[in-house]
């Protein structure tokens, strides 16, 4: 029978088909009524928080959040060329670089483990890290990764390779508990993470998120410009190991290296940010009890600092400069960021009384201080220039990290720091060398290089025996980072190590130095003093806040 001449049954299937429909229908829409609606709920959740410019709120290489009203993303990513949102062509080129390394690695035939750099990517004009030293960080930590990635160093042999995985926590930090679990994510497989890096700021989202990562995965944290002194994963009672390492010196070991640099002093005055701030907390509890016989707590101003949670007016210094012209001490004490500095140094100008014409000092703690050699006062919210100290008759005395201006003139120079200068302004990094200044590039390079240290020691260990070696564990570069008591990592800021005792210590760096500038420059240096083991009586308690050297119980 030929299809010309069949009849089909048109209606009757049709029908049939159509109820088949409306039952297929309705049991669709019973289950987006239960849990299929889950799903319609978290593909438009995840299409709203899909950051702009990207292909998804996640993929192979990278997990991305937009946080609503700040134009930044924060999450993680190795692949994917992406600036979290930043409208900065430096970080968005220094970003491009790094992943372009991080593609190199994954297309060799090299086995290869992943290395964090977690901090804030973004900077608004209140920010604790601003936009210069976030682009020098990455800066330090790209050196890093391509030195150690292409050659034989003091880190070790090219082997394993490292990826740099980018993780932004927030301009507050405060989205740290999302990325710190996406880390964790990539403890296991092939490549697994096995430290994290950079850590932000001395505030507490820092140490809350350093306590996780070694409860959790025993990953280890490397701070690369932490100085606070409660920056400190370790409890009294806990059995966990302390997992937050520093490769700068604290805040005490600042304040020690500026009474012996300063000697002995008559008269002093503290200036202190009364922000709820980790960092300005403990250093001017250090400059209190390390000046003791001052009695800094009897001759103090305090300030809203510009870059906390004050409500008040910020950057007002008229009660401090009324105090000292009366007072006419002969070293003031800052206990703030760097951010509000220049204010304080510009209202000094105006300072009155018997000792208002005599130079003054102004003693400081950084990580490195910029200032511009200029005949040109800086104006508000500029970095200091020579200019702003003239008019202000000040001296700054700068406890520091780095000495970049001192170490490219040979003066008491780290026996690595040429070889990463080098590699840091020539080669496929180029960056200017000017981005040395306020030593975030250095002390990032420290953190990664240290991490890579133990990385490569604990794979050389493991192939002693095998064809085939295992590849570092996060457990593993934890325990390692311990071991150098007898062999010190050579940073670029120097030699230094971290040791395990008991009773347990805070993992500051023993053996750093810590290179005291003077600004307007003049004179020698003097002595370098160089830091020793030190902890907190109670990691816990603000109340009893006092630190200790390890020896003493």
């Amino acid at each position: 029978m030929s299809d010309a001449v069949y009849d089909y049954p048109v209606r009757p299937a049709t029908r049939t088909r159509a109820r088949r429909r409306v039952l297929v229908l309705a049991a669709a829409v019973l289950l987006l009524l239960g849990g299929g609606a889950t799903w319609i709920v978290t593909y438009v959740k995840d299409r709203s928080s899909q950051c702009d410019g990207t292909p998804g709120r996640t993929g192979e290489g990278y997990d991305l959040t937009r946080q609503d009203g700040d134009g930044q993303c924060t999450g993680w990513l190795t692949s994917l060329d992406y600036a979290f949102g930043s409208t900065d062509p430096a970080a968005a080129g220094v970003i491009h670089k790094i992943v372009a390394e991080n593609q190199r690695v994954a297309q060799q035939s090299v086995p290869y483990v992943r290395v964090a750099v977690m901090m804030p990517m973004t900077a608004q004009p209140d920010s604790k890290l601003s936009a210069g030293p976030i682009v020098h960080a990455l800066e330090g930590a790209y050196t890093a990764q391509t030195y150690t990635n292409s050659e034989t160093t003091p880190y070790g042999e090219a082997k394993p390779q490292i990826q740099l995985v980018l993780a932004n926590i927030g301009r507050d930090q405060n989205q740290w508990p999302e990325v710190v679990e996406g880390l964790g994510s990539l403890t296991t497989g092939e490549h697994p993470l096995v430290a994290v890096t950079g850590m932000g700021v001395s505030v507490p989202q820092t140490r809350d998120a350093a306590k996780r990562l070694n409860s959790a995965w025993h990953l280890p944290s490397i701070g690369s410009v932490l100085t606070a002194d409660d920056m400190t994963t370790r409890e009294i009672g806990s059995e966990d190991k302390p997992g937050l390492f520093k490769v700068s010196p604290s805040n005490h070991a600042y304040v020690t290296a500026l009474q012996k640099a300063l000697g002995p002093v008559g008269k002093g005055y503290l200036v202190r940010d009364r922000n709820p701030d980790d960092y300005v907390e403990t250093l001017g509890d250090d400059f209190v009890d390390v000046f003791a016989p001052l009695k800094l707590n009897d001759h103090l101003s305090w300030f809203n600092g510009s870059t906390g949670s004050s409500t008040g007016s910020t950057g007002l210094f008229e009660d401090a400069v009324n105090a000292i012209g009366i007072g006419d001490p002969d070293v003031v004490f800052y206990a703030g960021r760097d951010a509000d500095l220049p204010g304080l140094v510009r209202s000094l100008k105006f300072r009155q009384g018997d000792g208002a014409s005599r130079q003054l000092v102004l003693a400081v703690g950084v990580t490195g201080l910029v200032v511009v050699p200029t005949d040109q006062p800086g104006a508000d919210g500029a970095p200091l220039t020579t200019r702003d100290l003239l008019d202000a008759r000040v001296t700054v005395l700068a406890a520091s990290s780095t000495d970049p201006d001192g170490w490219a003139q040979g003066v008491a120079t780290p026996e690595q720091y040429p070889a990463f200068r080098a590699r840091f302004t020539t080669g496929s990094a180029a960056f200017p060398s000017a981005d040395l200044a306020d030593g975030y590039a250095i002390m990032q390079f420290d953190a990664v290089a240290a991490a890579i240290t133990a990385i490569h020691s604990v794979y050389v260990r493991n192939s002693a025996h095998v064809q085939k070696p295992a590849l570092p564990t996060a457990a593993d570069v934890r325990d390692k980072l311990t071991s150098y008591r007898d062999t010190p990592i050579r940073g670029a800021t120097g030699t230094f190590y971290w040791t395990e005792q008991q009773p347990p210590n805070d993992l500051w760096p023993i053996g750093h130095p810590v290179p005291v500038l003077r600004f307007p420059a003049s004179g020698s240096r003097g002595t370098v003093y160089t830091t020793e083991c030190q902890r907190l009586d109670d990691p816990l308690n603000r109340a009893a806040y006092k630190v200790k050297p390890c020896a003493t119980n």
